[in-house]
């Protein structure tokens, strides 16, 4: 690595050592990196990486937890669906959602198209968050998934719980 990249890293990761509840995506933006290049700049501790392979399984788990956040963040739109995250079968080459609650999420999830799945905690907006986020090859974002909060706005722990059973496996 050049001395310039050297430079260019470490001033990533000490301005994520110093704001890691900035939103990742204008991070990104500002150092010309995918999210998921930006993410791995954040201290070790926040996040983990597991192999696409595993997000079948993740999302057949994640219906069950009841109410999280599913976000879908682009260029120019950020969309969030807060309920359960439906169950889903595999058929004509997607990962077909079959919405069944109130409200209703469907869609047609192309996941041979995941490469990696990071689950990362870190603070944002004051707050502790932890979320599932799906890699597409180019190390952007395919959609994400945040563990619900109960009514006092802190993490289910049920929920919590979960999630750091996926994030510590080996």
């Amino acid at each position: 690595m050049t001395k310039i990249a050297e430079d260019y890293n470490a001033d990533l990761k000490e301005h994520l050592a110093r704001k890691p509840g900035e939103i990742l995506e204008s991070v990104a933006g500002q150092y010309g990196l995918s999210l998921f290049a930006t993410i791995r700049h954040l201290p070790a501790e926040m996040w983990k990486v597991v192999p696409g392979a595993e997000a079948l399984n993740i999302l057949a788990d994640v219906a069950s937890w009841g109410d999280v956040t599913t976000i879908i963040h682009t260029e120019d739109v950020i969309f969030e669906f807060k309920g359960p995250f439906p169950e889903g079968k595999s058929g004509r080459g997607y990962y077909n959602l079959i919405g069944s609650g109130t409200p209703e999420m469907s869609g047609h999830l192309s996941m041979q198209n995941c490469q990696h799945v990071v689950f990362l905690e870190r603070p944002f907006m004051g707050r502790p968050s932890a979320a599932i986020i799906f890699f597409n090859a180019r190390g952007a974002a395919m959609f994400k998934i945040f563990v619900g909060r109960d009514e006092a706005r802190e993490l289910k722990r049920d929920q919590l719980e979960r999630f750091e059973q996926w994030k510590n496996r080996k």
